[in-house]
């Protein structure tokens, strides 16, 4: 065995045989890559310079990509939301051209030895078009441009270069990213133009230009006038009351056609194409703007979803207009192991007597926890005396929250809608700290607490059905046109349910609807020069520390032609903070009433 300390002499200094083993090896490494590297290097001088010069001389063209102008987006009324503006792409080549004769603004990409600047103003196109550079081409190209600000950013979305996992697409091609941009990238799209250039001797020459196709038209539902004095009403009243976010949508019942559709705080798209510094204050933001509550919110709905606890009972005979129950402002549960000891589940005041009118009008909890959930004890005052309700239980609820479109999508024409939440027994059942369903549970649940979410659209949508007994599936694209005015698609109205429930039933949920309105949690709205019928809800968050506000409704009540919803985030007073801002809302839908056919 070598020893692994020796002696090398003269200088008798001490190494480790290892050591040593290592610089030669490295040594050696370093003059065989040397030689290697300068063996190929003389290979490729004597052998195959004259095959890659005439390789080079073989090139027989150059080809010029020119990005289409996107599809137009107009509004109900057919006004432009969204254009494409003409402007200029400069093409580079590098082998010719080693320093850039101007400052370029715009992003800039790499492809082979090409440096592609996009939107170039015409100023500067115009100054290298006069200087004739060798190796710098100018390319006729667009701009996307939007003709609204904040209020449609959530809704039309915006345009930006792709991700490296959106293969399909050039790297310095804008695509959508959000919204009706992304939702409807392929016919906004359009088709790519060439300019090809060949050879000629030392010259190139232009042989081919193809001219871009541009992108397919669309025609939304929206109007944008209401939309925009919507968003406008919005946001000066969460300014003044120091809220922060907020969710509307108004759509037409009978054919699920969008009228408005608010996410507060939102962005102005023109941002992303325009202004780095601000889209990156847009990214931090922590309400964020980029989130559409709408269609991706999930939100405990409160006593909204009392209307449908209403329709189950109705239906399956629980109850009718003529049974009563007295509410004393509480509900109590014996304790089933510890005799004196109560669950409580309170009421925001005594109400007495309530029937099924008073209970929607007044959103009277005690109501809705014993139609919902039972009563199996003996001390339940009712009229006519003694009776027994055995509730909907918490399997006929999730019937009755699933008939209505709850847990579920509902197919609009954006993308990242959310289906929500249902509880039941075996969603629990998962619980690892508290599995058991229990009566209070049930209780929570029939009066729009506990686990249960939705979404401001679901909301909107079940709204819907008490107006008509239909839900539509929602839109917001009515038509696409090509640039010449030829329709490639119109959509027909989809009913997704009818005939929910019974007509005698729908008319009692519509009454107590117009009596929330006529005398009950929403009399503030009974001036309006239009009859509504509504309900509010003051969903409880964050373990009842705070509150959400919503009111959801449709008018006229005689003949339905929209529904409106409204969700405030955190609030200290519950439904009545939407109020005001909801009647306002109407108003401005009435003033413009006869520009929406």
């Amino acid at each position: 065995m070598i020893d692994e300390e020796v002696f090398f002499q003269p200088s008798g200094k001490k190494f480790k045989l290892s050591q040593f083993r290592n610089q030669n090896t490295f040594f050696f490494i370093f003059v065989l890559v040397f030689l290697i590297s300068f063996g190929y290097f003389f290979y490729l001088q004597l052998f195959l310079k004259e095959k890659y010069l005439t390789i080079e001389k073989n090139i027989k063209t150059i080809t010029y990509f020119i990005f289409s102008p996107r599809g137009k987006i107009f509004d109900r009324q057919g006004k432009i939301l969204a254009d494409s503006i003409p402007t200029f792409d400069v093409y580079v080549d590098l082998n010719k051209v080693r320093d850039l004769p101007f400052e370029p603004k715009g992003r800039f990409f790499y492809r082979g030895n090409q440096l592609i600047i996009r939107d170039v103003d015409q100023n500067t196109a115009l100054n290298l078009m006069i200087k004739k550079i060798d190796g710098v081409e100018i390319v006729p190209s667009f701009k996307r441009i939007y003709l609204g600000n904040e209020e449609i950013g959530n809704l039309i979305g915006y345009v930006g270069f792709p991700s490296e996992e959106e293969t399909k697409y050039y790297q310095e091609e804008f695509v959508g990213k959000a919204g009706i941009e992304l939702s409807y990238q392929d016919y906004l799209r359009g088709s790519l133009g060439e300019i090809v250039y060949e050879r000629k001797n030392q010259n190139f020459k232009k042989v081919k230009e193809i001219n871009p196709e541009a992108g397919k038209n669309l025609v939304l539902t929206l109007d944008f006038e209401f939309q925009k004095k919507a968003y406008e009403l919005i946001k000066n009243y969460l300014d003044e009351n120091n809220y922060k976010n907020a969710a509307f949508i108004a759509l037409n019942p009978n054919n699920g056609e969008i009228i408005s559709l608010i996410s507060y705080p939102s962005y102005d798209p023109n941002i992303f194409l325009e202004n780095s510094e601000k889209v990156s204050q847009i990214l931090k933001d922590k309400n964020q703007p980029l989130f559409n509550r709408v269609i991706s919110g999930l939100y405990v709905p409160g006593s909204t979803i009392k209307l449908i606890v209403a329709a189950g009972a109705l239906e399956e005979k629980i109850i009718d207009p003529e049974t009563k129950i007295y509410s004393r402002g509480e509900i109590r549960i014996p304790h089933p192991y510890v005799p004196g000891t109560y669950s409580i589940f309170r009421d925001n005041k005594i109400h007495g007597w309530t029937d099924i009118y008073k209970a929607i009008a007044d959103s009277v909890n005690v109501y809705f926890y014993v139609v919902g959930g039972g009563y199996p004890y003996n001390d339940l005052e009712t009229h006519p005396p003694g009776l027994k309700i055995k509730g909907l239980g918490i399997d006929l609820l999730n019937k009755y929250w699933r008939l209505f479109n709850l847990g579920q999508k509902s197919g609009i024409d954006l993308l990242g809608e959310k289906e929500g939440f249902l509880p039941s027994p075996e969603t629990k059942a998962k619980n690892l700290f508290d599995p058991y369903w229990r009566l209070g549970d049930t209780y929570n649940v029939s009066i729009g607490q506990g686990d249960i979410l939705v979404t401001p659209l679901q909301i909107a949508l079940w709204t819907s059905a008490f107006a008509t007994n239909k839900i539509y599936r929602p839109f917001l694209v009515k038509k696409i046109i090509d640039e010449n005015g030829k329709i490639i698609f119109e959509r027909k109205p989809k009913i997704l349910k009818e005939n929910l429930i019974k007509e005698e039933n729908l008319k009692i949920i519509q009454k107590g609807m117009r009596m929330t309105i006529t005398q009950g949690t929403a009399k503030i709205l009974n001036d309006l020069p239009i009859e509504v019928a509504g309900k509010s809800g003051t969903p409880e968050i964050f373990g009842k520390k705070k509150l959400n506000a919503i009111f959801t409704g449709y008018f006229p009540y005689e003949n339905p032609e929209i529904v409106m919803t409204l969700l405030i985030e955190e609030v200290p007073l519950g439904s009545v903070a939407t109020l005001p801002l909801y009647k306002d809302l109407v108003e401005a839908y009435i003033l413009g009433r006869k520009t929406l056919p």
